[in-house]
């Protein structure tokens, strides 16, 4: 796993990457129904395309957002730990 404070300090990033990514999907599941609806491809071929990419955004978003939650949960335990006293 990655440096504890660094990859907290990179959380905005990485989200922002990961809507990104998804808005990628978005427009590869859009080109794809628009290529369908040209009718030259065969349908079920273009049907076959579209659920890979589908399987292939929802697997990466389980094992992405799978490690951000690892991530979320180990900040929310270091956080509701009381501070080290500087004085002890």
């Amino acid at each position: 796993m990655a440096d504890t404070d660094s990859s907290s300090a990179q959380k905005p990033h990485i989200y922002d990457l990961l809507s990104r990514l998804n808005a990628s999907f978005a427009r590869v599941h859009r080109n794809m129904a628009a290529l369908e609806e040209v009718g030259i491809f065969d349908p079920l071929m273009m049907q076959v395309l579209s659920r890979q990419s589908e399987q292939l955004r929802a697997g990466a978003n389980y094992h992405l957002l799978g490690a951000m939650r690892r991530i979320e949960e180990r900040d929310r335990q270091r956080f509701a730990q009381p501070p080290n006293e500087l004085n002890s």
